[in-house]
């Protein structure tokens, strides 16, 4: 029997593509092949990958609906997902811009936390409908100024070969936890070397050019999975959207997003 394979060797991946077909390796002895244009998974994993519980929750059903997502319905945006009272919302931004290290933030400060970095997004007739993995939280090293409990976690290799600090929200005390929400709006964070927390309303169109650009290229196989996402692009940029430049620390910018939520639900009331 093959012995599970070691973290670093498990998170390593290599990504091929041509057309519809998508290759991938995982080392030590697992390969992948995703047909989208046929919508069907064909896979050789060694007995360890495939008996270890967290290659498969943290590895392979994640790089799965990464690809395949779109070709079947769900469309993966880069992005978190948090609810605050029942209103679900999205976080997006560049990589580095701090999303992962807010959402902690916010999920310490009672928001029920869905994802924190791959938000798939499905429809329910005319709803959009943003899922979660239950992936971990992973913070960067130089998270644990903010958090220091991560003084008692070490850092390890995550997908792209970062050394991060993961945080398993299913295990973690007062995190609340939720698989799915309905997004009704969306920030884009900015980190800004200006002290404070400013709001900006996103201009027409930055929503949908945004998303639009930072999409997975699909092939032209498949027109109606790109019609489909396109579509739920076009809806999520019709709902109220804002820019979030901060200079803040993730607990000052959560507390700013706490309370302009408060104003927003006050003013429609």
């Amino acid at each position: 029997m093959d012995r599970p394979a070691d973290n670093h060797a498990l998170r390593s991946a290599h990504f091929r593509g041509i057309r519809h077909l998508v290759f991938v390796t995982l080392p030590p002895n697992n390969f992948i092949v995703y047909d989208l244009l046929r919508k069907q998974v064909h896979a050789v994993l060694s007995d360890g990958a495939a008996r270890d519980i967290s290659f498969w929750n943290k590895l392979l059903l994640p790089i799965t609906i990464g690809v395949l997502g779109t070709a079947v319905g769900v469309v993966p945006l880069h992005c978190a997902c948090l609810e605050r009272n029942g209103a679900g919302f999205l976080l997006a931004g560049v990589s580095g811009a701090g999303k992962s290290t807010l959402s902690a933030a916010l999920a310490e400060l009672g928001f029920a936390f869905i994802s924190d970095d791959w938000t798939y997004v499905s429809r329910e007739h005319s709803t959009l409908v943003g899922h979660g993995l239950c992936s971990p939280i992973k913070l960067l090293p130089d998270a644990v100024r903010f958090f220091p409990y991560l003084q008692q976690l070490a850092p390890a290799p995550t997908l792209n070969g970062e050394l991060a600090y993961e945080i398993d929200p299913i295990r973690s005390a007062g995190i609340t936890l939720k698989t799915f929400s309905h997004p009704q709006r969306l920030f884009f964070l900015e980190r800004t070397p200006n002290p404070g927390s400013e709001f900006i309303v996103c201009p027409s169109g930055y929503v949908k050019a945004y998303f639009e650009e930072n999409a997975e290229r699909l092939p032209d196989e498949l027109p109606a999975a790109k019609q489909f996402r396109a579509s739920v692009i076009h809806s999520l940029s019709v709902h109220p959207a804002w820019i979030l430049r901060t200079g803040n620390g993730p607990q000052k910018t959560a507390e700013a997003i706490n309370h302009f939520l408060s104003e927003a639900v006050d003013a429609i009331a």
